[in-house]
């Protein structure tokens, strides 16, 4: 599996929804790729994150940093993607999807 298999592996595990996978190649020079995802609980996003630790632990691929764990918006720099787990609040207030209208997304259907 790549990158993008196994981190979306992880978030189908615990039923993570409204899943978006961002195009962002020509947009940043930083990542390549903005996983973005819907959780109902704190534990539920700390479960994605130890499935994307597992998923990792036996490839060449790496997580850079883990920002907001207990929180309701969790980062996963997994270097060329970056994964976001928000809780529903939060992902309503940040509206990352209006500042990513213009750029070519994937929708995930969990």
């Amino acid at each position: 599996m790549n990158l993008e298999e196994l981190l979306l592996d992880a978030l189908e595990k615990v039923k993570a929804y409204d899943v978006i996978v961002y195009d962002m190649e020509d947009k940043t020079p930083f990542y390549d790729k903005m996983i973005i995802s819907t959780v109902d609980s704190v534990r539920q996003s700390d479960s994605v994150v130890s499935y994307i630790e597992d998923n990792l632990e036996n490839t060449d691929y790496t997580i850079r940093s883990i920002e907001g764990k207990g929180s309701g918006w969790v980062l996963v720099d997994c270097n060329s993607i970056i994964v976001s787990i928000f809780s529903k609040e939060m992902r309503e207030h940040y509206s990352l999807e209006k500042l990513y209208m213009d750029i070519k997304q994937r929708r995930i259907d969990n």
